[in-house]
């Protein structure tokens, strides 16, 4: 245990046979229980795993399901744990690790510290003094990009989306029912949607990453071109559901300007390059859109705010 706290980590892992051994073994001995996912390996992760695994540890073996869908396997597990009893009962908190060694075991306690005041906690790498390290610029750049879009599509500020370093409550994972839904690498972008969207309160604490010669399985361009669209779907699904359904109560007034000011700001885009062709001299309708854009985020703010809040009273606009 962990204060009053019982603690899992889950870990997935991919082709990391030089690094899983480090990661495991990082594990600090206070931990309940380890869940390694051994998600589709072809090298021998597994069995370095197996070689060095503590005796609250256990190993799950999958043909490939995506870093998310295998962090979901990991939660499922925890949750079984629980309710057979093969694991003591308790407040448990589970946190995630990723098998190639790049997240420092000493930040697990900042990450416990939230979790009595928000059900979710993540790392943010940006924050820290050392948190990028030896990061590629291309990382730095792309996720300093999605940090920005994340930011506007789930409403929510989030510096590091990308960052997998997290600590959430096992009594609210029984809650979400999104949590299994995403598989892929933007798993923490479909996280943060989601927390964005259900209006869930989270913390981010500073983290360091721990950069060395490994290479990424990530392609850049495609990733980013992927969850781009991810983010602009999720942008649409929660403005549809709050300020054209009005779920969650949003105010008339909130719903009726920020519905305007949206769908008039896409109109205004998708006719500005037809206005602009048959003349040049209005191109400055842009700055037109730019502001109407502007105002729907700040209004858009506000409701956030409102929601989070438990505000019962309309948002003064």
């Amino acid at each position: 245990m962990r204060g009053t706290r019982r603690v899992a980590v889950v870990m997935p892992a991919h082709n990391e046979e030089c690094n899983i051994k480090d990661a495991i073994v990082s594990i600090p001995q206070w931990v309940d229980l380890l869940v390694v996912i051994n998600d589709g390996s072809t090298d021998d992760t597994e069995l370095i795993a197996k070689s060095v695994m503590p005796k609250f540890g256990i190993i799950l073996t999958t043909d490939g399901l995506g870093v998310g869908g295998a962090i979901s396997l990991g939660y499922d597990e925890i949750i079984d744990q629980i309710d057979n009893k093969k694991v003591p009962p308790g407040d448990w908190v589970a946190v995630v690790m990723a098998g190639d060694g790049q997240m420092d075991p000493e930040d697990i306690d900042s990450l416990l510290e939230p979790i009595s005041r928000v059900p979710f906690v993540k790392g943010d790498r940006w924050a820290h003094s050392d948190g990028l390290g030896n990061m590629p610029n291309n990382r730095r750049i792309g996720s300093w990009i999605l940090g920005k879009l994340t930011t506007l599509a789930s409403g929510r500020k989030v510096s590091d989306p990308q960052c997998g370093y997290t600590a959430v409550s096992v009594a609210a994972l029984r809650e979400w029912d999104w949590v299994s839904k995403w598989h892929g690498y933007g798993y923490p972008n479909w996280w943060m949607l989601n927390i964005g969207s259900d209006s869930i309160p989270f913390e981010s604490v500073p983290v360091r990453s721990v950069y060395r010669n490994e290479k990424s399985g990530i392609r850049v361009p495609k990733f980013l071109s992927r969850v781009s669209l991810l983010l602009f779907s999720g942008l649409w699904k929660r403005g549809w559901k709050w300020y054209v359904r009005g779920e969650g109560n949003t105010p008339i007034s909130s719903r009726l300007v920020v519905s305007s000011s949206w769908f008039l700001s896409i109109l205004l885009l998708l006719t500005i390059p037809f206005l602009i062709s048959i003349q040049p001299g209005i191109s400055w309708m842009l700055i037109v859109v730019a502001g109407f854009l502007a105002t729907t985020y700040q209004l858009d703010q506000l409701e956030v705010k409102r929601r989070l809040n438990h505000e019962s009273g309309p948002v003064r606009i």
